[in-house]
């Protein structure tokens, strides 16, 4: 078996991590919205999902609690450095694997 790649960084979440935040379709528009803005209170990611903002806060507990994004000036949400793609990018790398975020999810 060959040794991992000192180059290549260890990802900073597990698989299962990443297939439980990604296994939700509403939480692949979260993550397009917050690459979008530098920060976004529950209510208008609730909008933009088409969800209660109680819903809204169960995805975001998550996504806080996996480290992908932290909370803000209250109960505004942002991507932590961590997962903030390149300006005018909607890429997120996981380390499993490389989310493109660029066209609305159906």
């Amino acid at each position: 078996m060959s040794e991992p790649n000192p180059a290549i960084p260890a990802p900073a979440l597990s698989l299962k991590q990443v297939t439980s935040l990604l296994g939700n379709t509403e939480r692949w528009i979260v993550l397009r919205e917050l690459c979008k803005e530098p920060a976004l209170p529950v209510s208008e990611l609730a909008r933009r999902i088409g969800r209660a903002p109680s819903m809204a806060s169960q995805h975001m507990g998550l996504m806080v609690k996996l480290g992908v994004v932290k909370s803000v000036y209250g109960r505004m949400y942002a991507l932590t450095p961590a997962f903030r793609p390149a300006p005018g990018t909607f890429e997120i790398d996981f380390g499993h694997c490389l989310v493109r975020l660029d066209r609305p999810q159906s």
